[in-house]
């Protein structure tokens, strides 16, 4: 019976290290578990905002911010206007050394006063800065920003679509040149009268 009893001992004592054995089985699993490493990227960078502006000059010499009327004084021959009698001026527009950006530029009013005003009428064309603004410049096929090679518009109007010229950055230049005249049939009780005009362009950067 000794023998019995030790035997069933033995056999509890088994599954006892069968049972303990498991357990530190299942606690070596536990103590082993690992975390996830992580880590993180990121991006970003500074700004800079571009540079637009433009001058303006009468005499393609000394160029000045003209932003409101009156403006540059254009050199017109004007004193001695007549019907059908043309006269001429032009007006340089450039970017300034410090802009970094192009643009176009547009003539976008015209205004007038005066009792001649109604009487006279004009068209405007985009030449080379190089170019004398006569009336050998409206022969050929330059760009017409106001009337065309055989029409004219009244002096205070501006075409109802708006040509954009483009102009580069950094002293990039675009010559408007202005014929203005009185038109066919005018009164004689308009001699000796007088009219101020005003053209006004807008520039806007791309």
């Amino acid at each position: 019976m000794f023998r019995e009893v030790q035997g069933a001992r033995r056999g509890a004592l088994v599954r006892l290290r069968a049972v303990l054995a498991a357990g530190l089985a299942l606690g070596v699993g536990a103590v082993f578990t690992l975390a996830s490493w992580t880590d993180s990227e990121g991006a970003g960078n500074s700004f800079t905002a571009s540079t637009f502006a433009t001058e303006s000059s009468a005499d393609g010499t000394t160029f000045a911010p003209n932003p409101s009327s009156p403006g540059a004084t254009l050199a017109f021959a004007a004193t001695a206007v007549a019907p059908l009698v043309s006269t001429y001026a032009f007006l340089d527009i450039r970017t300034t050394s410090a802009t970094t950006v192009g643009g176009t530029v547009r003539l976008t009013s015209a205004t007038a006063s005066g009792t001649l005003a109604p009487s006279l009428e004009y068209r405007a064309i985009r030449i080379a800065t190089t170019t004398v603004c006569a009336l050998a410049a409206f022969s050929g096929s330059p760009v017409y920003v106001a009337g065309s090679a055989s029409s004219y518009i009244a002096v205070a109007t501006v075409p109802g679509t708006i040509v954009a010229s483009p102009v580069t950055a950094a002293g990039g230049a675009l010559r408007f040149c202005f014929d203005v005249r009185v038109v066919s049939g005018a009164a004689n009780s308009l001699q000796g009268t007088n009219a101020t005009a005003t053209w006004q362009f807008t520039t806007i950067s791309n």
